[in-house]
């Protein structure tokens, strides 16, 4: 098909496939990340923006027509966007914007406190992140120590373990009333895959930042637009070339885990 739009799907949480459907004249391909280092911290945000900048600079090499950042965090958002010339949209700033809608709304998450910084820097810098009355952390701490083991929480979540999908809607219900929320927004696009069993056990709208954020991919595609006024970098391709020598030299980066979410790679 002569017009078919490619739209690159990044760093989609070990998805075996997109939450959406493909309209037609579209088609969605899902990009891994050559590393994987979990955001414990701003210092690991950073290696993973990094990361991230070099996967939408090789999808658009490759000639994708629009970028799906398909995580919470938005990583190197800005950054890609000053680096390709085709639209790029967010799962956070996609379904913040989406969930504002619904006026007061409630963010439920499995990952632990300490990583709170991710979404208050995108309630902070998001359009409808005011409307956010409380993030909800369901994940303890410890849960980090997990991330690529079998029982981690993630691994459970792919399984579709009723009992942890039961203590997840319990915990979407009571953050909605305690919160005074018309809507539960996902803090995670690793909860994609049960966003709707979780909506079952609910009485309001249980929303699924990776499918809004693909939702926003689509229209940014079918709608097209002028091309965006942002600043661009005259640096293309640096990000490519500084992971390149980083993996060439640090072999820890690349190997597997139990976990596809992220590799948690401690390193001296």
């Amino acid at each position: 098909m002569a017009d078919l739009k490619h739209l690159a799907m990044l760093n989609s949480d070990g998805k075996a496939r997109p939450p959406l459907r493909d309209p037609a004249g579209i088609k969605t391909a899902l990009v891994d990340l050559r590393a994987r280092v979990l955001a414990r911290t701003p210092y690991d945000r950073l290696l993973t923006e990094l990361i991230t900048l070099d996967a939408a600079e090789r999808a658009v090499k490759r000639g994708c027509d629009a970028l799906f950042i398909d995580t919470f965090g938005d990583y190197a958002i800005d950054a890609v966007r000053a680096a390709v010339d085709v639209p790029v949209v967010g799962a956070g700033e996609a379904s913040l914007a989406a969930a504002s809608v619904y006026g007061r709304f409630t963010i439920v998450t499995v990952w632990p406190e300490s990583m709170g910084f991710i979404y208050d820097e995108r309630l902070r810098t998001c359009p409808g992140g005011e409307s956010c009355v409380r993030v909800n952390h369901f994940s303890a701490e410890r849960e980090l120590d997990r991330v690529g083991s079998s029982q981690g929480i993630k691994a459970r979540m792919l399984r579709h373990e009723p009992g942890l999908i039961d203590d997840l809607g319990q915990a979407c219900r009571q953050a909605a009333i305690a919160d005074e929320a018309a809507a539960v927004l996902l803090g995670c696009t690793c909860m994609s895959p049960i966003a709707a069993a979780i909506q079952d056990r609910c009485d309001v709208p249980v929303l699924d930042p990776s499918a809004l954020g693909q939702q926003a991919a689509f229209n940014a595609l079918l709608q097209g637009g002028p091309p965006s006024a942002r600043p661009r970098t005259a640096r293309r391709g640096q990000a490519r070339d500084l992971v390149d020598l980083w993996l060439r030299h640090d072999t820890a980066a690349t190997e597997s885990d139990a976990c596809d979410v992220c590799v948690i790679g401690e390193h001296a």
